[in-house]
């Protein structure tokens, strides 16, 4: 893995009484992308102290594995069903690994 990876966090923060319709659908994101060329790493994580809070620690071997990955039909599916289910727009955070 070289240094063009790219490491990205996405938090989630679901409306309540939505918490487990975000939950299965960022569940149902797993599976499709973690078998993407070029996905190294997809988790999916609930914060312990916020309910109804959702983290996707991924990674890819690099921008273009990651931007093949936002034209995916799992990815779009997402992009469509979220904004119901979501009590605010996601955080995106892009990282560059330095060490």
């Amino acid at each position: 893995m070289g240094t063009n990876m790219i490491n990205v966090l996405t938090r989630f923060k679901a409306q309540s009484g939505k918490e487990q319709a975000l939950l299965e659908l960022l569940k149902s994101l797993v599976k499709p992308t973690r078998n993407e060329l070029g996905c190294v790493k997809y988790e999916l994580h609930q914060e312990n102290e916020q309910q109804g809070h959702f983290i996707f620690i991924k990674s890819f071997v690099d921008h273009a594995a990651f931007e093949k990955h936002q034209n995916t039909g799992h990815f779009k599916r997402l992009k469509k069903e979220m904004p119901a289910l979501i009590a605010q727009e996601p955080e995106i955070i892009i990282l560059s690994q330095h060490a």
